[in-house]
């Protein structure tokens, strides 16, 4: 009876000190779209992850580790993690998160996300007047497709509207900004090496600009189009 009771104490004590082992350190990193609409995680070729400035490990869209929603880092040290990748803009942004306690930590990343508004003053909608217009003429080359689309943008007081195929609707908030940020990323657009090419021309008055995007990732005049519905 001793015996049994000295037994089941060790054993109490055994659980005990299980349940009270820390936990490693973890952090869980989710990718997160700001456009609900698009959300391919395809376009996303690559993220870094670093600790202390060393490269620790790699995720890529074409070689496991895959990158996924959402990923996990387990038994981590203590140091700094910098998470790096690339925007669907061709701009390099990163996460930074600090490692000290043995707990998980939660990160999140936005792939469409740019830091844009450091261009909105060039923008022409946004310096739009009164009885002025902005047309966006739109052309997609690729091996299987030709199209062709335009939007003109115009200004009565302080509503904007969109005339596309010769209709007029009043703009919202959302929508007017969905035509300033692909306006201004166009700006962004460094490089592609895509099959499909896209070309971009804005014109306000006597201005005039033209891009090219062969990104095939970007895809800035159908997420426009999709919120004009």
């Amino acid at each position: 009876m001793v015996k049994f009771k000295a037994l089941a104490l060790f054993l109490i004590v055994l659980l005990f000190a299980v349940s009270c082992k820390e936990v490693p350190a973890s952090i869980k990193l989710k990718i997160e779209f700001e456009n609900k609409l698009n959300q391919d995680l395809s376009k996303i070729y690559g993220i870094q992850v670093y600790k202390d400035g060393k490269i620790f490990k790699k995720f890529s869209s074409f070689e496991k580790p895959y990158i996924r929603k959402e990923i996990t880092l387990d038994s981590l040290t203590k140091g700094t993690y910098k998470f790096v990748y690339e925007n669907l803009v061709n701009q390099t942004l990163q996460k930074t998160i600090e490692v000290k306690d043995n707990k998980i930590y939660n990160i999140s990343i936005y792939p469409d996300y740019s830091n844009y508004r450091d261009l909105i003053n060039k923008s022409f909608i946004i310096n739009l007047g009164e009885n002025q217009k902005v047309e966006f003429y739109f052309e997609s080359l690729g091996c299987f497709h030709s199209a062709k689309e335009s939007v003109i943008i115009t200004k009565k007081g302080k509503v904007y509207y969109a005339e596309i195929k010769g209709q007029s609707k009043k703009l919202s908030k959302e929508q007017l900004e969905a035509l300033i940020k692909m306006e201004c990323e166009l700006e962004l657009i460094k490089y592609g090496s895509c099959t499909t090419s896209d070309h971009y021309v804005v014109k306000a008055g006597k201005k005039e600009k033209e891009f090219y995007d062969e990104s095939c990732k970007w895809n800035g005049w159908i997420n426009m189009s999709k919120k004009l519905n």
